[in-house]
Protein backbone atom coordinates (compact mmCIF):
# COMPACT_ATOMS: atom_id res chain seq x y z
CA UNK A 1 0.00 0.00 0.00
CA UNK A 2 1.62 3.67 -0.79
CA UNK A 3 2.36 5.82 1.71
CA UNK A 4 -0.17 8.45 -0.19
CA UNK A 5 -3.17 5.34 -0.04
CA UNK A 6 -2.35 5.21 3.99
CA UNK A 7 -2.54 9.02 4.47
CA UNK A 8 -5.55 9.45 2.78
CA UNK A 9 -7.39 6.23 4.54
CA UNK A 10 -6.17 8.09 8.10
CA UNK A 11 -7.09 11.50 7.11
CA UNK A 12 -10.76 9.99 6.66
CA UNK A 13 -10.10 8.29 10.54
CA UNK A 14 -8.94 11.35 12.13
CA UNK A 15 -11.25 13.54 10.35
CA UNK A 16 -14.67 13.86 12.16
CA UNK A 17 -12.48 12.60 15.07
CA UNK A 18 -11.79 16.85 16.72
CA UNK A 19 -15.81 17.47 16.58
CA UNK A 20 -16.47 14.82 19.21
CA UNK A 21 -13.99 16.40 22.09
CA UNK A 22 -16.99 18.68 24.13
CA UNK A 23 -15.86 22.07 26.26
CA UNK A 24 -17.84 22.69 28.88
CA UNK A 25 -17.61 25.26 31.53
CA UNK A 26 -14.90 25.25 33.56
CA UNK A 27 -16.14 27.85 36.46
CA UNK A 28 -19.31 25.12 37.02
CA UNK A 29 -17.16 22.02 37.23
CA UNK A 30 -17.58 21.08 41.22
CA UNK A 31 -15.72 18.19 42.16
CA UNK A 32 -18.17 15.03 43.13
CA UNK A 33 -20.96 16.03 40.21
CA UNK A 34 -21.50 14.38 37.18
CA UNK A 35 -22.63 15.43 33.55
CA UNK A 36 -24.09 13.33 30.80
CA UNK A 37 -23.48 15.09 27.74
CA UNK A 38 -24.83 15.18 24.09
CA UNK A 39 -23.23 16.63 21.41
CA UNK A 40 -23.64 16.31 17.23
CA UNK A 41 -20.76 17.41 14.93
CA UNK A 42 -20.61 18.19 11.60
CA UNK A 43 -17.67 17.47 9.16
CA UNK A 44 -19.75 16.90 7.19
CA UNK A 45 -21.77 14.51 7.74
CA UNK A 46 -24.40 14.66 11.15
CA UNK A 47 -21.94 13.17 14.44
CA UNK A 48 -23.75 12.40 17.11
CA UNK A 49 -22.05 11.28 20.15
CA UNK A 50 -22.89 10.30 24.25
CA UNK A 51 -20.71 10.72 26.92
CA UNK A 52 -20.39 10.53 30.50
CA UNK A 53 -17.95 12.17 32.97
CA UNK A 54 -17.43 12.62 36.80
CA UNK A 55 -15.72 15.91 38.15
CA UNK A 56 -12.69 15.18 40.83
CA UNK A 57 -10.19 16.97 42.86
CA UNK A 58 -6.72 15.82 41.69
CA UNK A 59 -3.85 16.93 43.79
CA UNK A 60 -5.83 20.22 44.56
CA UNK A 61 -6.88 20.96 40.95
CA UNK A 62 -10.07 20.15 39.23
CA UNK A 63 -10.51 17.30 36.69
CA UNK A 64 -12.90 15.58 34.88
CA UNK A 65 -12.58 12.06 33.49
CA UNK A 66 -15.53 10.89 31.26
CA UNK A 67 -16.06 8.17 28.51
CA UNK A 68 -17.99 9.04 25.02
CA UNK A 69 -19.20 7.38 21.87
CA UNK A 70 -20.22 8.26 18.56
CA UNK A 71 -21.31 6.93 14.89
CA UNK A 72 -22.19 8.81 11.86
CA UNK A 73 -25.47 8.99 11.71
CA UNK A 74 -28.10 8.44 8.35
CA UNK A 75 -26.99 6.41 4.98
CA UNK A 76 -23.75 7.69 4.38
CA UNK A 77 -21.33 5.42 2.25
CA UNK A 78 -18.77 6.33 5.44
CA UNK A 79 -19.46 3.70 8.10
CA UNK A 80 -17.55 5.54 11.10
CA UNK A 81 -17.78 4.71 14.54
CA UNK A 82 -15.59 6.10 17.83
CA UNK A 83 -14.61 5.63 21.24
CA UNK A 84 -13.00 8.05 24.07
CA UNK A 85 -11.35 7.58 27.34
CA UNK A 86 -10.91 11.83 28.25
CA UNK A 87 -9.28 13.64 30.98
CA UNK A 88 -9.31 17.23 31.63
CA UNK A 89 -7.08 19.19 34.67
CA UNK A 90 -7.91 23.00 35.06
CA UNK A 91 -4.11 24.29 35.34
CA UNK A 92 -4.61 27.88 35.87
CA UNK A 93 -7.05 30.41 37.30
CA UNK A 94 -6.71 34.31 37.33
CA UNK A 95 -9.92 35.42 38.52
CA UNK A 96 -12.43 34.60 35.48
CA UNK A 97 -9.84 33.38 33.32
CA UNK A 98 -8.86 29.92 33.18
CA UNK A 99 -6.33 27.31 31.07
CA UNK A 100 -7.02 24.00 31.37
CA UNK A 101 -5.48 21.16 29.28
CA UNK A 102 -6.84 17.58 28.21
CA UNK A 103 -5.93 14.32 26.82
CA UNK A 104 -7.70 11.45 25.66
CA UNK A 105 -7.16 7.99 24.27
CA UNK A 106 -9.48 6.90 21.37
CA UNK A 107 -10.62 4.27 19.33
CA UNK A 108 -12.15 4.72 16.32
CA UNK A 109 -13.00 2.48 13.21
CA UNK A 110 -14.32 3.19 9.68
CA UNK A 111 -15.63 0.93 6.76
CA UNK A 112 -16.50 1.36 2.85
CA UNK A 113 -16.58 -0.25 -0.40
CA UNK A 114 -12.57 0.16 -0.63
CA UNK A 115 -11.33 -0.89 3.14
CA UNK A 116 -12.01 -1.79 6.47
CA UNK A 117 -9.88 -0.06 9.45
CA UNK A 118 -9.93 0.36 12.76
CA UNK A 119 -7.13 2.86 14.86
CA UNK A 120 -5.66 3.49 18.06
CA UNK A 121 -4.80 7.20 18.93
CA UNK A 122 -4.51 10.13 21.20
CA UNK A 123 -5.26 13.96 21.52
CA UNK A 124 -3.93 16.25 23.26
CA UNK A 125 -5.17 19.62 23.98
CA UNK A 126 -5.55 23.19 26.09
CA UNK A 127 -8.07 25.23 26.00
CA UNK A 128 -7.96 28.93 27.60
CA UNK A 129 -10.66 31.72 28.54
CA UNK A 130 -12.76 34.08 30.25
CA UNK A 131 -15.27 31.44 32.82
CA UNK A 132 -18.25 33.23 33.79
CA UNK A 133 -20.93 31.28 36.38
CA UNK A 134 -23.84 31.55 33.18
CA UNK A 135 -21.16 31.89 30.11
CA UNK A 136 -17.84 31.48 28.54
CA UNK A 137 -15.95 32.18 25.82
CA UNK A 138 -12.62 30.44 24.84
CA UNK A 139 -9.94 29.61 22.33
CA UNK A 140 -8.95 25.89 21.97
CA UNK A 141 -5.84 24.13 20.08
CA UNK A 142 -5.71 20.78 20.59
CA UNK A 143 -3.70 17.74 18.15
CA UNK A 144 -4.76 14.27 17.27
CA UNK A 145 -2.10 11.29 16.56
CA UNK A 146 -3.51 8.30 14.61
CA UNK A 147 -0.69 5.83 16.65
CA UNK A 148 -1.02 2.63 14.80
CA UNK A 149 -3.87 1.34 12.41
CA UNK A 150 -5.28 -2.22 10.91
CA UNK A 151 -6.23 -1.99 7.30
CA UNK A 152 -8.22 -4.75 5.64
CA UNK A 153 -8.97 -4.28 2.04
CA UNK A 154 -12.14 -5.53 0.24
CA UNK A 155 -12.40 -7.91 -2.49
CA UNK A 156 -14.16 -5.40 -4.92
CA UNK A 157 -10.66 -2.87 -4.25
CA UNK A 158 -8.78 -6.28 -4.79
CA UNK A 159 -10.33 -6.34 -7.87
CA UNK A 160 -10.56 -3.17 -9.62
CA UNK A 161 -7.93 -1.63 -8.22
CA UNK A 162 -4.92 -3.44 -6.64
CA UNK A 163 -4.78 -7.28 -6.44
CA UNK A 164 -1.75 -7.45 -4.04
CA UNK A 165 -2.88 -4.98 -1.67
CA UNK A 166 -1.68 -6.02 2.12
CA UNK A 167 -3.79 -6.10 4.95
CA UNK A 168 -2.36 -5.57 8.41
CA UNK A 169 -1.19 -2.89 10.70
CA UNK A 170 0.39 0.30 10.04
CA UNK A 171 2.33 2.81 12.35
CA UNK A 172 3.09 6.20 12.06
CA UNK A 173 -0.07 7.17 10.28
CA UNK A 174 -0.14 10.82 11.05
CA UNK A 175 -2.18 13.14 12.47
CA UNK A 176 -4.47 16.60 12.67
CA UNK A 177 -3.84 19.66 13.96
CA UNK A 178 -7.02 21.82 15.17
CA UNK A 179 -7.51 25.33 15.95
CA UNK A 180 -10.93 27.01 17.19
CA UNK A 181 -13.01 28.70 19.73
CA UNK A 182 -15.85 27.63 21.63
CA UNK A 183 -18.47 29.03 23.87
CA UNK A 184 -21.45 28.23 26.11
CA UNK A 185 -24.19 29.08 28.10
CA UNK A 186 -25.70 27.71 31.48
CA UNK A 187 -29.32 27.79 32.65
CA UNK A 188 -29.37 25.52 35.90
CA UNK A 189 -27.80 22.41 35.40
CA UNK A 190 -28.20 22.57 31.43
CA UNK A 191 -25.34 23.57 29.58
CA UNK A 192 -25.39 24.12 25.71
CA UNK A 193 -22.05 24.34 23.67
CA UNK A 194 -20.65 25.31 20.68
CA UNK A 195 -17.30 24.82 19.07
CA UNK A 196 -16.30 26.09 15.62
CA UNK A 197 -12.40 25.64 13.96
CA UNK A 198 -10.48 24.89 11.36
CA UNK A 199 -8.27 21.27 11.07
CA UNK A 200 -4.76 20.78 9.51
CA UNK A 201 -2.24 18.31 8.49
CA UNK A 202 0.51 17.60 10.94
CA UNK A 203 2.58 18.85 8.17
CA UNK A 204 0.22 22.22 8.56
CA UNK A 205 -1.53 21.30 5.30
CA UNK A 206 -5.24 22.32 4.80
CA UNK A 207 -7.79 19.33 4.77
CA UNK A 208 -10.35 18.34 2.48
CA UNK A 209 -12.83 19.38 4.82
CA UNK A 210 -11.87 22.92 6.22
CA UNK A 211 -13.11 23.18 9.00
CA UNK A 212 -15.30 22.06 11.74
CA UNK A 213 -18.32 22.65 13.80
CA UNK A 214 -19.97 20.85 16.48
CA UNK A 215 -22.95 21.43 19.45
CA UNK A 216 -23.76 20.21 22.69
CA UNK A 217 -25.82 19.56 25.57
CA UNK A 218 -24.69 18.55 29.05
CA UNK A 219 -26.83 18.35 32.07
CA UNK A 220 -24.91 18.10 35.47
CA UNK A 221 -26.18 15.76 38.67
Amino acid sequence: MSGRIVWGMVLMLCAPASVAHAQWNLARLTPGESRVQLTAGIDPAVIPSIGYSRVLSLFGATSQVGVEGGVVAGEAELRDYRAKITGQVQLVQYGSLRLSASVAAITRGTSNDVFRAVNFGADVGAVGGLYRRRWFVAAEMGFDKAIVTHFTHTQQYRDLWYAEAKDGWYVENGGTWRFGATGGVTMGRTELMLRAGVPRTQGGETLPIPAYLSVGMGVRF
